[in-house]
């Protein structure tokens, strides 16, 4: 394991831009620095990271082998704040978990086309439930009512989990190669591997697309300043305004490291790398 203390000199981001731009906050933004805390690798294909505050560790999916593959050695880890890994196989038996949400004493997983349901604090299955027409479920987010909504790479359509049952909550093209969920109070946010970042209303029937442009989406997250981090899985993360212009704050396609489904945890990004199976921290700077 690699890895830097919380605590030790940190390192700025290699390609990091500063940014100039109106937004939403109530102090305009001139710039934005990222600056790595700590990275950790041994994982194996980490796609989705998640933090469990009840346990008060972050939650890491391995799909462990190709996206689409039922081959039944996925699992997820479990990773300290500090970046140690607190157990590497916590949960298994499953395919290629990706997307994961908690409600209550459960943590729901997206699972190529089931979403998989399991005890919060063992870690075993608990049930599953098949995604009707389903291609390529991709990324989760738990509604405020505790419904489990999911996207589907494959069939432009985000599935909900309600009462047992999963059916289609929203389909439009705008939804092509959807990827990314972010629930707020009033919409639910998306991006999308076409490069679009969408707007959906609470029904799931209006959606609006904000932008195009932002390549093989992945993360979307608020930045707790207004606007939003996003990252297109290749290697770019971004920082987007909620009127969907954006800058890019780190690219590493050339060094192949993705930059996959990460969160942010209070102010500190936690990035999954796919490639090359690493997860890492990163500590943010505003100038106002």
């Amino acid at each position: 394991m690699m890895k830097l203390s919380l605590f030790a000199p940190a390192r700025p981001l290699a390609g990091s831009l500063c940014l100039a731009c109106s937004q939403s906050a109530s102090t305009p933004i001139e710039s934005v620095e990222l600056t790595e805390v700590w990275r950790t690798d041994g994982f194996a294909a980490p796609e989705s990271v998640l933090p469990d505050p009840q346990s008060g560790l972050i939650l890491v999916s391995n799909v462990n082998g190709e996206g689409g593959a039922r081959d039944g050695n996925g699992f997820i880890s479990r990773l300290t704040p500090e970046g140690d890994i607190e157990t590497l196989e916590w949960a298994t038996g499953l395919d290629a978990p990706k997307g994961m949400a908690l409600v209550g004493d459960r943590l729901y997983v997206t699972d190529i086309t089931r979403i998989v349901c399991l005890d919060r604090e063992t870690g075993e299955i608990v049930s599953s439930w098949p995604a009707p027409g389903a291609g390529f479920l991709n990324d989760a987010v738990a509604g405020p009512d505790g419904r489990i909504y999911v996207s589907d790479s494959a069939t432009a359509r985000i599935y909900v989990l309600e009462d047992g049952m999963v059916h289609v909550w929203a389909e439009d093209d705008a939804l092509s190669a959807i990827n990314g969920l972010w629930m707020e109070a009033d919409r639910m946010l998306a991006v999308t591997m076409a490069g679009r970042f969408v707007s959906i209303s609470p029904d799931g029937a209006d959606i609006a697309v904000i932008c195009d442009g932002l390549g093989d989406g992945d993360l979307i997250a608020p930045d707790g300043q207004g606007a939003y981090f996003a990252s297109e899985w290749p290697g770019q993360l971004y920082h987007l305004m909620p009127d969907g212009s954006f800058t890019v704050l780190a690219d590493s396609r050339e060094a192949g490291i993705y930059m996959n489904d990460g969160y942010v945890l209070g102010d500190v990004p936690i990035i999954p790398h796919w490639q090359p199976g690493e997860v890492s921290a990163w500590q943010i700077r505003f100038s106002h």
